[in-house]
């Protein structure tokens, strides 16, 4: 090497790293914003769903949920028990996909948990507090029967 003369890659190597920095200084600010967003729409997807523990037999659930489900107009689609007895009914509409799940707490106090989305993101709490309101309700006329 001659003196003074320095090789091209440690020259542009000399100077890549500073414009790198000035360039890059965002990333520090944009970093917990994409984190704190990410944060957000995992506590919006898990958080808007609406759940109830009710002082109401499973099987008596079951087929509130199901007459609620007619009378508010929704199509009833699947119905599962799991090995557990806890039962799951999916409903729809045009627009809106219904998934009520029914789980026993104890021979007379059930848990229903009701989530209702547009699509994969958008859930619709409103719908799904309405929904377990509602059920309650049929659920109390059949207890007077």
């Amino acid at each position: 090497m001659v003196p003074g003369k320095r090789p091209i890659a440690i020259v542009l190597l000399a100077l890549c790293i500073p414009v790198c920095a000035l360039c890059f200084t965002g990333c520090q600010m944009a970093a917990p914003l994409a984190l704190t967003s990410t944060s957000m729409g995992v506590a919006y997807y898990y958080m808007n769903m609406t759940e109830k523990t009710c002082v109401y037999d499973l099987d008596t659930m079951n087929k509130a949920s199901l007459l609620t489900l007619k009378r508010m107009g929704f199509t009833i689609g699947d119905q599962s028990k799991d090995a557990d007895g806890d039962r799951k009914i999916k409903a729809k509409t045009e627009e809106l996909a219904i998934t009520i799940k029914l789980k026993k707490i104890t021979p007379k106090c059930t848990k229903i948990k009701v989530t209702v989305s547009k699509d994969v993101f958008v859930r619709d709490k409103a719908t799904s507090a309405e929904i377990i309101l509602q059920t309650e309700k049929t659920a109390e006329l059949m207890r007077m029967r």
